[in-house]
């Protein structure tokens, strides 16, 4: 009886799977449009003809423990098949009949392998239905399935691989199946991984994320590229924590090893792989960006809200290097907080330099979104380095930088396609002008003189930029072809608006002039702007808790500025 079927899968069955797994996972590619999956149903039908010629060879044997492994294998193949095609519920009772099939023999040799299969591929089913903390369970299950069997066995259990291809050599089946034991529990941890992110357990996530990249380095079965980039994610994690060392570390190591997939990049790849590759690096760039970012933020905010120097989180126990050299790498950027503007402006040129790279590929035109936001990160970069200069003009000139890149950015963009992204330019480049008046201002308090003409003109010429912008941000808030503002911000909106014209009151009284009549202009610019707070917070009470402080500052001036107004006009001063 056995030699019947495992002759049959000699002679033909094997060469029938082969065929299937082509159908599925090649020429699925060239399946017209009003029929996606004719090469999938073309699978499907051999893997039903194998179901039944083998149920043949087995009459009358229908316990027999070989015919439930083997039958469940290709049942497998036909639970995955039917997942392709969205047919979600017919793929699930597959393997719930496989599961049920093998359930007392799980732990054997010839099973437990299959059996991880099975598990594995219901905890995707799930996640795929977004029930993850029932994806989370059957991926437990695997996982202590492998644990078990490592446990109580130690050897490595026949593959599921063995049962789909012809017999493997016998001087290499003992690595082939280890491998294959190892390959399909590391899966398990990618998977868990994958749901510990979706249910918000980010150290878990981290951790079972690393664990994966490691034992693919150990087993030798990573792809480069997809390593790289999974490496380079994890790396958001450790910088999330201010773990500086273990986010460089990383990132060093998804640099490293990315270089092999590049270093391997055939002349005759196609567009679409060469694309794919330097998207890949230009990703892994982009996150060495928000590297740099965070720590030069967090340095500031240690020694703004901190005494003394700034201090580094000590790296996660539980996280453990790869076993890569990567100093070289690691080297290029400290991992330790930056105590002053020397220190800072060297983490900025790297950052600098990372941006100009990833431009290469995220460029204006065609990856517009992506663009804007490296910009934009070129934009803070700056900001953050003005924190450490002392210099005030230095500081100006630095902040001027930011205006012209968002401002040269804001040129480029047509608001109808792109309104969300220029909204929030408009807004940025408005507080820019503002800072840059404030240090003016700072400036001439400083000198003690008598302020130049040009001074105060450079003054009041910031206060109108930023108004000018405040302005055009607040414009694009405004149903299309009306001139009032909808009764109602969108929720998303409210916060940002109130504040715009809470900053335009503050920048109306900034205007030095030594007419009269514009200065009490100017007030009543800016009681409209504090009352238009007020007024939006009475209809809206609710609103009230986004902008506490402003609101308590705006209710101050709508009742103190017409006093200073009159006095103005009765030619005193207060």
């Amino acid at each position: 009886m056995s030699k019947a079927w495992q002759d049959f899968l000699s002679s033909e069955g094997f060469e029938r799977i082969d065929s299937a797994t082509k159908l599925s996972d090649e020429d699925l590619n060239d399946d017209p449009e009003d029929d996606p999956y004719r090469s999938k149903y073309k699978a499907r039908e051999i893997y039903l003809e194998l179901q039944e010629k083998l149920k043949h060879l087995f009459e009358g044997d229908e316990e027999n423990k070989d015919y439930h492994t083997i039958n469940a294998v290709l049942n497998l193949k036909l639970a995955i098949n039917y997942i392709d095609t969205e047919e979600l519920a017919t793929g699930e009772e597959k393997i719930l009949k496989c599961i049920d099939d093998l359930e007392k023999f799980k732990f054997e040799n010839n099973v437990v392998n299959v059996y991880q299969h099975l598990l594995n591929n219901l905890g995707i089913l799930w996640s795929a239905r977004r029930d993850y903390n029932k994806a989370l369970k059957f991926l437990k299950d695997a996982e202590q399935q492998y644990l078990h069997f490592k446990e109580e066995c130690g050897s490595a259990p026949k593959s599921l691989q063995e049962y789909l291809e012809k017999p493997w050599d016998e001087d290499k089946i003992e690595h082939k199946r280890n491998l294959e034991f190892e390959k399909t529990y590391t899966l398990t941890l990618y998977y868990m991984a994958q749901v510990y992110a979706k249910l918000d357990e980010k150290e878990l996530s981290a951790e079972y994320c690393q664990i994966t990249l490691e034992r693919q380095l150990e087993w030798n079965t990573y792809e480069p590229m997809e390593w790289g980039l999974c490496a380079a994610t994890l790396s958001q994690y450790f910088i999330s924590t201010d773990d500086y060392t273990l986010a460089r570390h990383c990132l060093a190591c998804a640099e490293f090893i990315y270089q092999e997939a590049i270093d391997k990049e055939s002349p005759d790849s196609s567009e679409e792989a060469k694309e794919k590759l330097q998207q890949g690096k230009a990703d892994i760039e982009r996150c060495w960006i928000k590297y740099g970012l965070a720590l030069i933020e967090s340095s500031k905010n240690s020694l703004m809200y901190e005494d003394g120097a700034p201090s580094l989180k000590t790296s996660h126990e539980k996280f453990r290097k790869f076993n890569l050299e990567v100093t070289s790498r690691e080297e290029q950027v400290t991992d330790q907080m930056v105590k002053d503007f020397t220190e800072a402006r060297k983490v900025f040129l790297k950052i600098q330099q990372w941006i100009n790279s990833a431009k290469e590929f995220y460029a204006l035109d065609g990856r517009c979104s992506d663009y804007v936001e490296i910009c934009q990160d070129h934009s803070t970069a700056y900001k953050y380095l003005a924190f450490f200069e002392m210099d005030l003009e230095r500081q100006c000139k630095m902040n001027k930088r930011r205006a012209d890149i968002i401002s040269a950015l804001i040129n480029e963009l047509n608001p109808q396609h792109y309104l969300l992204a220029v909204r929030q330019l408009m807004f940025e480049v408005a507080e820019i002008y503002s800072q840059m008046l404030d240090l003016k201002v700072a400036i001439l308090q400083d000198e003690e003189v008598r302020p130049t003409p040009h001074a105060l003109k450079k003054i009041n010429l910031l206060a109108q930029q930023s108004i000018l912008k405040y302005d055009a941000y607040l414009d694009t808030l405004k149903p299309m072809g009306k001139t009032e503002f909808p009764e109602e911000f969108a929720s998303e909106d409210v916060r940002p608006a109130l504040v715009a014209s809470f900053s335009k009151g503050r920048l109306h009284s900034k205007f030095v002039t030594p007419d009269v009549k514009q200065r009490i202009a100017n007030i009543q610019k800016s009681i409209n702007c504090y009352k238009f707070v007020v007024d939006y917070c009475n209809k809206h009470p609710s609103i009230e808790a986004l902008v506490p402080e402003e609101l308590n500052i705006c209710q101050e001036m709508v009742a103190l500025l017409p006093l200073k107004m009159e006095k103005i006009r009765q030619g005193a001063e207060i």
